[in-house]
């Protein structure tokens, strides 16, 4: 696949078949992905590919913490609302409400409907019953600065080179939002800091959710040519 054509048709898959994912598959995309650039070539990023059983309980366990009503507190902080920072506002948020609202109407979640929504949301701290997560850390030493610029880039390189291997992503703070459960589970060392964790499976494409491809904005409205 053509570089342009897999920017173009990546997206994020909310739909998987069940079908195992080969590990070495696995193996073989991060090999490619770690090419991503870094700054100073630190290369900040380690991974953890969770499967199978370990990858079961890593997804009731998820959903055990929804259910009791406690909040995400991610390693990569959130904004604090306590401090006054309610998160995205203008047109950032505007997008944000755009897309949930999008994504309600194609599953048939009706405005209001709590326990619908209760549901979508289980399904995503279920990580939408995907065979395999990616799970990419990075040293406590990093303080969560710039590396997170690389850890970016490289999640974008693992997305488009899972399309070589017919496989979809969907990058999630879902997988994350208990980062000591997670640990737990996985056996991630306290001295590594979760920054995100990926999907990664054979999309489901007759699932109506995986027929959804969000906009995006008008070039001329984001950019400034100085010259």
């Amino acid at each position: 696949m053509e570089v342009i054509e897999a920017i173009k048709s990546r997206q994020s898959v909310r739909a998987f078949k069940p079908e195992p994912v080969p590990t070495q598959a696995l193996k073989d995309i991060l090999k490619v992905a770690i090419w991503a650039p870094s700054g100073v070539n630190a290369q900040p990023w380690e991974f953890f590919i969770v499967k199978g059983e370990v990858l079961d309980r890593l997804k009731a366990c998820c959903v055990e913490q929804f259910r009791q009503g406690i909040g995400p507190e991610p390693d990569l902080p959130l904004p604090d609302k306590e401090k006054g920072d309610m998160g995205l506002q203008g047109i950032y948020r505007k997008r944000q409400v755009t897309l949930g609202v999008q994504i309600c109407k194609i599953l048939g979640i009706a405005k209001g409907d709590k326990q619908a929504m209760m549901n979508y949301m289980e399904q995503m701290y279920r990580f939408f019953e995907t065979p395999a997560v990616i799970i990419i850390v990075v040293d406590e030493m990093f303080k969560l600065t710039w590396p997170m610029v690389d850890v970016g880039t490289l999640a974008q390189s693992i997305a488009l080179t899972a399309l070589e291997f017919d496989l979809g992503t969907c990058i999630m703070r879902a997988i994350v939002d208990y980062p000591a459960r997670v640990k737990e589970v996985v056996g991630i060392p306290e001295s590594k800091k979760i920054i995100l964790g990926m999907t990664i499976g054979r999309p489901d494409w007759d699932h109506p959710i995986n027929q959804f491809r969000s906009d995006r904005e008008d070039l001329e409205n984001l950019l400034t040519v100085v010259e």
